[in-house]
């Protein structure tokens, strides 16, 4: 089945764009919504997922870090934000064995960072953030949203 999405794209010259955008981008999420966030190590996931939780939850970007080792950090505010870093995951069973998937409908927002060990298993109504290196500063942020009409509101 194909899901209905818009694409966006965007260049950002810097850390800050980075950040503003993802500030943006949170402040238009709605409950239960899954960010699935693609792009090699360094490339800016964990920097707009600051903007995402400034804009979303309306808290200090300054709280957010990369659960590398635990995988789940999650930032109380305005809407609370589940954010997954996936990189360490084994499978994507190990994902599911331990639950994490019950947060997709948790009244939250799920950020994953390195989804691709997910991505076959991601619910239909997930956008989806590819982040590309264009320079030293300079990043491609695309974002795939889905339609609103394939929400469904438990």
């Amino acid at each position: 089945m194909h899901t209905p999405i818009t694409m966006e794209s965007y260049i950002a010259d810097s850390a800050d764009e980075t950040l503003r955008l993802g500030r943006s981008f949170g402040a238009s999420l709605p409950k239960n919504a899954v960010i699935a966030l693609f792009g090699d190590l360094g490339a800016g996931k964990t920097t707009f997922i600051k903007g995402l939780v400034e804009g979303a939850g309306l808290l200090d970007s300054r709280c957010v870090s990369s659960p590398t080792f635990s995988l789940l950090n999650i930032y109380e505010g305005n809407k609370t934000i589940y954010h997954f870093d996936l990189y360490r995951l084994q499978d994507k069973g190990e994902f599911f064995r331990s639950g994490f998937d019950e947060y997709f409908a948790a009244g939250g927002i799920c950020c994953m960072e390195w989804s691709e060990k997910i991505e076959t298993e991601l619910p239909i109504n997930s956008y989806k953030v590819n982040i590309s290196y264009l320079g030293q500063e300079k990043r491609q942020i695309e974002i795939s949203r889905p339609k609103a009409e394939i929400f469904v509101t438990p």
